[in-house]
């Protein structure tokens, strides 16, 4: 097992949900993604398993949660439950936070 994800719990589906656990989980797996990151650029920019380099992973990384993004929002809407546009501007409006 990577060092990275060691500790870290997957969260099962069914599984009850509250925000802390999810605070808790989300803030641990960035800890996770800094280490591999930092681990990468320390040996070269390599990323094992992934090629070419790890500039590349960064981009891959913020591409896919992208796509979750989106995917969570649009299960959100279909359900009914809209976000207030506020929230939905706010998502990227990152030098207001």
């Amino acid at each position: 097992m990577h060092t990275f994800i060691a500790g870290l719990r997957k969260i099962e589906k069914g599984q009850p949900l509250d925000k802390k656990l999810l605070r808790t989980s989300l803030a641990n797996s960035g800890e996770a993604i800094k280490s591999l990151l930092d681990q990468a650029v320390r040996d070269g920019g390599k990323v094992k398993g992934f090629k070419p380099h790890v500039f590349a992973f960064l981009g891959y990384l913020i591409s896919h949660e992208s796509h979750h993004r989106g995917q969570i929002i649009l299960s959100l809407k279909q359900a009914g439950n809209v976000l207030d546009k506020k929230i939905l501007y706010g998502l990227w409006e990152w030098s207001v936070r």
